[in-house]
């Protein structure tokens, strides 16, 4: 299903669809980009981050770091988007939960419009 979407798909769109990541940092990377379209599909309104990293194929070092570019405040202790949050999970104290804020799942429905439209 994925291969016969992604042909349907011109290049202009997926241009686009980038172009909204690169409005976040210039020079964002493939696996950062992955990372919040990993937690924004997810059907479950939070995601443990080790079933990210599993998802992903990443360390959970790299999956942390990824999650942190779309926090409130960056890994870098600089503003971030603030369209992810990572919180303790209260039944599991040594899990992390991600979320998507108000403004991520914003920023997801403009995206998934660009792809639509």
């Amino acid at each position: 299903m994925i291969r016969q979407l992604t042909h349907k798909i011109p290049g202009s769109t997926m241009f686009r669809f980038m172009a909204e990541f690169r409005k976040l940092d210039n020079e964002i990377q493939a696996q950062t980009v992955q990372t919040f379209l990993a937690i924004a599909m997810d059907k479950k309104d939070k995601v443990p981050m080790a079933d990210l990293s599993d998802l992903l194929g990443v360390s959970q070092a790299s999956c942390s770091r990824n999650v942190a570019f779309f926090t409130d405040w960056t890994r870098k202790k600089v503003k971030g988007p603030n369209l992810l949050i990572s919180k303790e999970d209260p039944m599991e104290r040594r899990r992390k939960l991600v979320y998507l804020t108000p403004k991520g799942k914003q920023f997801y429905n403009s995206l998934e419009n660009i792809w639509v439209n």
